[in-house]
């Protein structure tokens, strides 16, 4: 007896989600097809029923990652919105998301940029283009909340944001941790004042 099309599409998805996880948290060079098949609940011999390769599975989950993000940086910007927080500038609200302790303590289920930047440079391309991608449209998120508008302003705020998490989850400081984030939170902020 056969597997139907709603079944395999519901353990595709487990497979996504837990190679979005495992990339975040680990890196791409450490995604094993074997212990993700495993971590999601499936064998290793039913890989290539959903994907043709590992490396079409790390595109295909760091899409799924980006696309998370995304929406939830949109469900963020919102949420502020309905509370009455309107008076809380997005690009607050969208900075605070980022640099909180919340994501540096949980890359799993966080930025995938901010979790796979560093390694990205040895990735194929196809990753590298997915990231890229990403990078515009988030630029794009944060220059539509400055007054100027500037790709150029944004993309040095993104990556304020990517460097400030990078290294807060590198230190073995707490203290330096929530300095690194506050002070770059206090530098974006003050971008959007000038802008």
């Amino acid at each position: 007896m056969g597997y139907s099309q709603a079944q395999k599409a519901e353990s595709r998805q487990r497979v996504l989600e837990t190679a979005a996880r495992q990339i975040r948290e680990d890196g791409i060079e450490a995604l094993g097809v074997a212990d993700c098949m495993r971590r999601a609940g499936l064998t290793h011999g039913a890989f290539y029923g959903h994907f043709e390769s590992r490396d079409a599975l790390i595109v295909e989950a760091l899409e799924y990652a980006v696309a998370l993000s995304e929406k939830r940086i949109a469900a963020t910007v919102s949420a502020a919105h309905a509370n009455g927080s309107a008076k809380k500038e997005p690009l607050r609200v969208i900075a605070e998301m980022f640099l909180s302790e919340k994501h540096i303590k949980d890359p799993g289920n966080g930025c995938a940029l901010c979790s796979l930047a560093g390694e990205a440079r040895h990735a194929a391309p196809a990753v590298r283009e997915s990231l890229t991608q990403y990078v515009h449209k988030l630029a794009s998120r944060i220059a539509q909340t400055l007054a100027s508008d500037s790709e150029t302003l944004a993309l040095g705020i993104v990556a304020t944001i990517v460097g400030a998490v990078t290294l807060a989850r590198a230190v073995d400081e707490p203290e330096t941790a929530r300095s690194i984030l506050a002070g770059s939170l206090d530098l974006i902020v003050a971008q959007s004042a000038d802008a």
